[in-house]
């Protein structure tokens, strides 16, 4: 009977993984046009460049223009008006 149960110990520590790593990835998940909690900025910050770049956010549904810094390597995501 012993058997039994460490077999459950082990199949049960790869669902709690799982089930954990699950958790993560929703929190973690598709944060990369928020800027932790803070309003979409109205104008880009200095240095930043326009790019060709528009995209309608699905979430939202407002349009978005890509900025970026070429030195940094950053970008930023501005709602147009």
């Amino acid at each position: 009977m012993s058997g039994y149960f460490s077999i459950l110990f082990i199949y049960g520590l790869w669902i709690v993984g799982f089930l954990i790593l699950l958790l993560l990835g929703y929190l973690v998940y598709d944060k990369r046009y928020k800027t932790n909690g803070a309003a979409t900025p109205q104008s880009p910050p200095n240095g930043f460049l326009s790019t060709p770049e528009v995209f309608i956010d699905p979430k939202d549904g407002f349009t978005y223009r890509v900025y970026y810094n070429p030195r940094t390597g950053e970008r930023a995501y501005i709602r147009e008006k």
